[in-house]
Order: C-alpha cells, then sequence, then structure tokens
C-alpha cells in the first residue's frame, strides 16, 4: 500500500486576497456613508415646511386680529406727537389765487384745522378735494416746515353764459359748465343755447374776437343738433353758419353789416353755410316793395 502524505493548507494569507477584501468592506462603508446624509436632506425638506407653514399660521393670526395695523397706527401716533412737541403742527394756511371760490366750500375741502399735526396732511388728497371744486381749475398744495400749509389755486375763467333747461351756468375756456345764480355778476359774457354749446364755444368765440362789428351787434348763439351754430343778431336777424367754414362766414357777415346791407326791418335770415354764396331771406313787406317797384319801372 502506498501511502500519500496530504498538503495542509497553507494558513498564510493571500495579500492580494487581504486588499480585496479591505477595497470591498472600505465601498462598502463609503456607501453606508453617503447613504446617511441624503435621508438627513428628506427630514430637513420636513422641518423646513413645517416652519414655514408656522411663520405663515402666527402672521396670519397676527394679521386677522390686525396686530400690524395697530402696531403702525400707534407708532405713527408717536411720531406724530414727538413732531407736535417738537413744534410741527399747523400755524398758518396761506392760499393765493381765490376770487370766486366761496371760503366754506375751500375750508370744507381743505378739511385742515390749526394744530394739527402737519406731518399727517396727505397733500395729493387735498389737491385732488381741490380740484373737485367746480371754480378750481388747478390747485397746488405745499408744506413749509415747520408749521405752514401753503394753497395756490388756479380758478376758472368764464368766456360764456349757457342757457340749459332754464338755468344759467357759466362756461370757461376749456368747455366746463359751471352752474350759478349770480351769473350777471361776472359782466357781458355772449349768451350760448343747445345741446353741447360749452364744449363747442371756445373755437366760435375765439375767431369772433377778429369782428368787432358781428361782436357788437350779436344778441346770442345757438348751436343746432351738435353739428353747426346760428348767430342771432340784435333785432331777431338769424345768420346760419357752418363748422367748416366759420372764420369765412363771420367775415362775409362782418362785411355785410359794415355795408349796412342788413337790416332787421326787411332781412329775416342770412345764411352763410356755403363760403361761395349766401343767401337772404326778407321780410314779406319787402317782398311787396320789390314787387311793386318791379310794376312801377314795366308802366
Amino acid at each position: 500500500m502506498r501511502l500519500t502524505q496530504l498538503k495542509k493548507k497553507s494558513t498564510k494569507k493571500n495579500p492580494l486576497l487581504k486588499a480585496q477584501v479591505d477595497t470591498k468592506v472600505s465601498s462598502v462603508r463609503k456607501t453606508t456613508k453617503k447613504k446617511n446624509p441624503r435621508s438627513l436632506w428628506v427630514y430637513m425638506d420636513y422641518i423646513r415646511f413645517f416652519a414655514l407653514f408656522f411663520v405663515v399660521t402666527t402672521l396670519g393670526i397676527l394679521w386677522m386680529q390686525n396686530y400690524p395695523q395697530q402696531l403702525y397706527t400707534a407708532a405713527t401716533e408717536k411720531l406724530y406727537n414727538l413732531g407736535i412737541s417738537l413744534g410741527f403742527r399747523v400755524q398758518e394756511i396761506v392760499v393765493q389765487g381765490r376770487k370766486n371760490t366761496h371760503q366754506k366750500d375751500l375750508m370744507d375741502a381743505i378739511k385742515i384745522q390749526r394744530g394739527d399735526p402737519i406731518f399727517m396732511i396727505d397733500l395729493q388728497q387735498t389737491r385732488f378735494r381741490l380740484e373737485k371744486l367746480e371754480w378750481v381749475r388747478q390747485a397746488t398744495v405745499v408744506r413749509h416746515l415747520p408749521d405752514l400749509i401753503h394753497i395756490k389755486i388756479e380758478e376758472r375763467h368764464p368766456i360764456a353764459i349757457w342757457q340749459h333747461h332754464n338755468e344759467f351756468h357759466l362756461v370757461d375756456d376749456d368747455g366746463t359748465a359751471i352752474l350759478t345764480r349770480d351769473y350777471r355778476h361776472y359782466g357781458i359774457l355772449p349768451l350760448i343755447v343747445g345741446e353741447g354749446a360749452p364744449q363747442k364755444s371756445r373755437d366760435i368765440l375765439k375767431i369772433l374776437n377778429e369782428f368787432p362789428l358781428v361782436q357788437k351787434n350779436l344778441q346770442a348763439l345757438s348751436r343746432v343738433r351738435e353739428r353747426r351754430w346760428n348767430v342771432y343778431l340784435l333785432g331777431g336777424v338769424v345768420v346760419k353758419l357752418s363748422d367748416r367754414s366759420l372764420k369765412p362766414g363771420l367775415a362775409t357777415l362782418e362785411k355785410l353789416l359794415k355795408e349796412q346791407r342788413l337790416s332787421v326791418n326787411n332781412i329775416l335770415e342770412v345764411d352763410l353755410r356755403t363760403p361761395e354764396r349766401y343767401f337772404l331771406r326778407v321780410t314779406p313787406e319787402t317782398i311787396n316793395t320789390i314787387k311793386n317797384n318791379k310794376k312801377g319801372r314795366n308802366a
């Protein structure tokens, strides 16, 4: 019998195998270390969400309880009181440019009392209220520290009187109507009637300044269907004008008046809507006179 000797396994560790094992262990450790921060970031998102929810809810509750407004009001009052103690309060109100605006209406629009904190005055709102008054075209409100409010107003300048539904309105040069009972107080102004007359009166009145005879004989201006004018002369003569030929028509009317070819005794109406020619409507008496003159000549 042949005996074979069994080889004992070497107990020495293979350095290559050990290196591979160490590499695997280190890689496992690295992967486990990388997973922990990811899970932590997931929890951080939840923490941020609940923190934001808490902040928003708290602010909403405070807002519903009017706490920010109360805090703002209290701080504002303290500042105003501090300003008053330092002398920053209204002691004088200077108004420049007032002529036709009633003082009571002006003070009601200003809403400023002596002793009010000067920084509390809302200059823009005060200006808006002033410009809502009928006579005020434009207003300026300035704060002069420590105790003066300066107000400058530009009033409307009436150029005509508008008769509308048995009421009389003053009309300024931009077509704004001002209701007034004492219209005779503002001097001799042209009388206009008809719908849309205030908005169009500025154009014809400006042209009328070039024709003194027409102005001297003018009784009233009537707006017809919001598209043309009728001029009423003293004595009742009616002159028809077109918006497209206002100046040529008034120039012809000025010439007729200068040559004394228009007489209230024989002319009823003059049509000047066509610049090239004009038409006259005479009285029945004038027609009879013309017929009798023709018969006499023929005889």
